[in-house]
């Protein structure tokens, strides 16, 4: 019975556009969950989730196949990219941890396929590697080729070939320092000629616990230059330690992007422009213990990074990243922690924006009423749980503990992927734990997305609401980098909520599918706002900035529009409403009066009809 009025209860969703606003049963508000370093296990003391805008929903699934199996479950301990790689011909390639002989996986290696530009290949029978391998991380190489990089237990397995989707894979093995594990491989340069390799010592390295190893290579692996390096602000007088895959990479014709996204360190980009040969380091967030260490240091309770996070370069060379978000306590010496799993959230970051400060409330989600939280909504916190059936309250199976599912991602809305086209258009998509749907003791994880146009953020998209998906545990989201009028997608489904290798809680190990989803643009795009009435381009930086009297903004209009703009403080507080009604196209000027504001950040958003632009400046 229970089935069949989900199964109803989908039908009907399927074919309805649906907004509310939501609330989380207030009793769950400081719910803490006292767990183990990667390995969540039982116990402790209640979170609100927020409000979804607004939700669409179809009753037909976007393009989908099966690419792949596996009855290995666990793609990543923390954060997940770099394993589907779309080419300028529209081709595709995408890898996953495949094994099939649970439950000690003696086959268990890097599953592979590819897409021709008109069909996926059969599903593989195995693992591209004659050696036991584990993580493959994929990238283009060379003009035509193809290169993976996966662990192999005490070293890094490196697989090529020169011509994609054809011929023998050619294998060689790097020793590397201090047992390289996690690999994440991208490749450079107008030939893709330059191959790098940040992977994570599973030993002490360097003076650390834990360290993430930068290196690089032209010529497949033949040499490497440098080699096993530390980057510089990355090192133990920096950090204590960083744990595993904490960080995703990127590249995009020379720049090559690293997003270090760790629970207990700071947020931080390490970029470089030249193929690796120099690097910058870009805070998002500074830790308030960047030394947190197990054995010697108990800290507040604060809000942080789930440890999942995802990277992507735009045309004009500026880094983005997305990050999901929990909230931790470290009450006592020794490696258990607490965190709140009915926390909820995915933040966005960009080169435009102020780094976070370290304050232990910056990341807590507005729907918190946190004095100095710094998240605002459709600005820099775009992710949460959705009301689905539309009742104004979020409803979720309750278990004997009052616990949620959670992965070693641990945030209630987690796993995020970001892609941005051509024209500057951002798509996100993200894992996050859905009302309706439940096996009876857990809800299932569904893919949700959503995107930003014309300086707004759309409304939120279930990519998995078809019928076949209703009892799909829908996880590991990821984008290619590039996309055409689709976004191309992978993602891993299953039938029970949880990692089979991870007990407790954990379940039977069952057949995975990877599933390849072809996203139309136009259905994520939809109601965002009228194109080109307002871009970042028509829409100035105010003059002075910063400024401590008077600062104007310049607006130009193609159109005819009705035109105002607000101006917010760093909470989301509106400070001033300037509006001018129904204008005709032309140029048109506000003027800020900063002798009416403390001194700070603010943002101010210029709205045209129903588009608009939203850009910080700083009162001094």
């Amino acid at each position: 019975m229970k089935k069949l009025l989900l199964l109803t209860l989908a039908l009907i969703i399927g074919f309805t556009a649906f907004s509310q606003i939501a609330t989380m049963p207030k009793q769950l508000l400081n719910k803490a969950e006292k767990v183990e370093y990667q390995k969540p296990i039982r116990d402790l003391s209640d979170f609100s989730v927020p409000v979804n805008p607004t939700v669409r929903s179809y009753a037909t699934a976007p393009s989908e196949t099966i690419i792949g199996y596996s009855f290995y479950d666990l793609w990543s301990n923390n954060a997940y990219s770099n394993r589907f790689y779309r080419y300028d011909d529209g081709s595709m390639a995408a890898v996953w941890t495949r094994g099939m002989e649970a439950t000690t996986f003696p086959d268990r290696g890097t599953g592979y396929n590819y897409f021709d530009g008109s069909a996926w290949a059969p599903p593989p029978t195995a693992r591209i590697e004659t050696v036991r391998t584990g993580w493959g991380s994929y990238a283009p190489y060379g003009l035509n080729g193809e290169i993976v990089a996966a662990h192999n237990g005490s070293n890094l397995e490196i697989s090529k070939r020169d011509n994609r989707f054809t011929g023998a894979w050619v294998e060689s093995s790097y020793v590397g320092v201090a047992q390289p594990t996690w690999p994440k491989i991208v490749t450079s340069g107008d030939e893709n000629q330059y191959q790098h390799i940040f992977y994570h010592t599973y030993v002490a390295y360097g003076g650390m616990p834990g360290a993430i190893i930068y290196t690089r290579t032209s010529d497949g692996g033949a040499t490497w230059d440098p080699q096993d390096v530390i980057l510089p602000g990355m090192g133990p007088e920096d950090y204590f330690q960083f744990q595993s895959e904490e960080f995703v990479v990127a590249s995009k014709g020379d720049i090559v992007a690293l997003f270090v996204a760790g629970m207990w360190t700071d947020m931080f980009i390490m970029k470089s422009i030249d193929n690796g040969d120099t690097w910058e380091k870009i805070m998002v967030r500074e830790c308030p213990y960047p030394f947190f260490d197990y054995e010697t240091t108990i800290v507040d309770t604060m809000f942080s990074c789930d440890n999942s996070a995802g990277i992507a370069i735009d045309n004009n060379g500026k880094v983005h990243v997305v990050f999901g978000l929990s909230r931790i306590m470290h009450l006592a010496v020794g490696t258990t922690y607490n965190l709140f799993p009915w926390v909820d959230g995915i933040g966005y970051w960009n080169e435009n924006m102020p780094p976070f400060s370290s304050d232990l409330s910056a990341l807590a989600g507005p729907q918190y009423e946190y004095e100095t939280s710094e998240m605002i909504e459709d600005y820099n916190y775009i992710g949460w749980t959705q009301d689905v059936d539309g009742n104004g309250t979020i409803d979720f199976i309750t278990t004997a503990d009052g616990f949620p599912m959670t992965y070693r991602s641990i945030g209630l809305s987690t796993m995020p992927t970001i892609s941005i086209d051509d024209e500057g258009r951002i798509f996100v998509a993200f894992s996050s734990y859905t009302e309706t749907y439940d096996n009876t003791e857990y809800n299932f994880h569904k893919i949700w997305a959503r995107a930003y146009d014309n300086g707004k953020w759309g409304p939120f998209y279930h990519v998995t609401s078809d019928i076949m998906h209703i009892f799909d545990e829908s996880i590991w989201p990821l984008f290619t980098a590039s996309s055409d009028g689709d976004v191309h997608m992978i993602y891993n489904a299953d039938g029970t909520p949880g990692f089979a290798l991870d007990t407790p809680p954990g379940h039977d190990f069952q057949e995975n599918s990877i599933w390849y989803s072809a996203i139309p643009k136009d259905d994520l795009l939809t109601r965002i706002g009228d194109n080109n009435l307002l871009s970042t381009t028509s829409v100035s930086q105010n003059y002075p900035n910063p400024f401590d009297g008077t600062t104007t903004i310049t607006v130009n209009l193609q159109k005819a529009a009705n035109l105002s703009m607000k101006v917010n403080n760093i909470l989301g507080q509106q400070v001033m409403d300037m509006q001018r009604g129904n204008v005709s196209a032309g140029t048109y000027f506000f003027q800020v009066d900063g002798t009416e504001l403390q001194d700070g950040v603010y943002f101010y958003t210029v709205k045209a009809n129903n588009s608009e632009v939203t850009k910080k400046m700083i009162v001094r």
